[in-house]
């Protein structure tokens, strides 16, 4: 949108450039995949009145790779490289864009927004069949994750107020479970924590009196959608508990960051109630550490 503003500005361009731009503006906001950018149409410019509103419009919808997951409407027999196609390179962006760390915006409708969004392209993702090649790159996807640095939502040191990775976990987990459950589990657990209930202790040298200034008492944000996100953390951990049924070290190592970082009452109980069901599930012998499991939770 930016580079479109500032072709349009040109003040140089001629009648007939203005009107071709404008006619191959149209053109491509009427179609569902991007057209290749080559360098063809470089010497043309568009009407500046008519085409901005075109290409805002476009640029609106087709964010993300013009419908990043639209990948429907793609060549996907098109190869770019060999084993790269739309589909995998689609596939890759969404979870890179899923992954990536960011704050928790201000206000009911953007926070339910930021929800919507990740369940939205979440759900497009579950419609594709995970293939070697897919699964290859959640792989990296997922190690490039939990090894990134501050864009990473999955990285070690995260924002307090980060918006929590617990619904794209778990879909992260479902998918690589059956290839890599290794990684599948060092995924779902580092991202299990809650930053922004946590209480956080105050910064800087409190020896010195001019830091006392600084310290105010630990206060909540005000995240409006608190108990959806609760409810997907709680998920995460109900979906590792499933997964971990008759694994004694994973299944202590689940309830350990139960314990740790879900803080709602009910939401343990709830817990402790699946692990039961779990443990209880089939017409052979209980899973005598899942009741373990449940014990330790109704008592917390």
């Amino acid at each position: 949108g930016a580079l479109w503003m500032c072709i349009v500005l040109n003040p140089h361009c001629k009648l007939e450039q203005k009107s071709s731009w404008l006619k191959q503006l149209k053109k491509w906001n009427s179609v569902d995949v991007c057209p290749w950018e080559d360098g063809n149409h470089g010497n043309e410019l568009p009407n500046l009145t008519n085409a901005l509103p075109q290409g805002a419009n476009a640029n609106q919808e087709n964010m993300g790779q013009c419908k990043t997951l639209e990948y429907h409407h793609l060549p996907v027999h098109k190869f770019l490289e060999e084993g790269e196609s739309y589909l995998t390179l689609a596939v890759e962006v969404a979870l890179i864009g899923l992954g990536q760390q960011r704050i928790m915006p201000d206000g009911l409708y953007a926070q339910e927004k930021v929800c919507r969004n990740e369940e939205q392209l979440i759900s497009k993702l579950q419609e594709i069949e995970l293939d070697d090649t897919l699964v290859k790159i959640f792989r990296k996807q997922a190690v490039f994750l939990i090894e990134g640095g501050p864009y990473s939502g999955l990285g070690e040191v995260i924002h307090r107020e980060s918006v929590p990775m617990h619904t794209f976990a778990k879909y992260l987990f479902t998918s690589l479970l059956p290839h890599d459950a290794e990684l599948a589990y060092k995924t779902a657990l580092r991202a299990m924590r809650l930053l922004v209930l946590e209480s956080t202790a105050p910064s800087g040298d409190m020896t010195r009196p001019h830091h006392i200034a600084s310290v105010v008492p630990n206060r909540y944000p005000r995240w409006f959608t608190l108990s959806h996100i609760e409810s997907q953390q709680c998920e995460l951990a109900s979906t590792m508990l499933t997964a971990a049924k008759g694994d004694v070290r994973r299944l202590e190592t689940v309830l350990e960051s139960i314990q740790k970082n879900i803080h709602s009452s009910s939401h343990i109980f709830k817990l402790a109630q699946d692990a039961f069901k779990i443990a209880t599930l089939m017409d052979s012998l209980p899973d005598i550490t899942l009741l373990k499991v449940s014990l330790e939770l109704g008592l917390q």
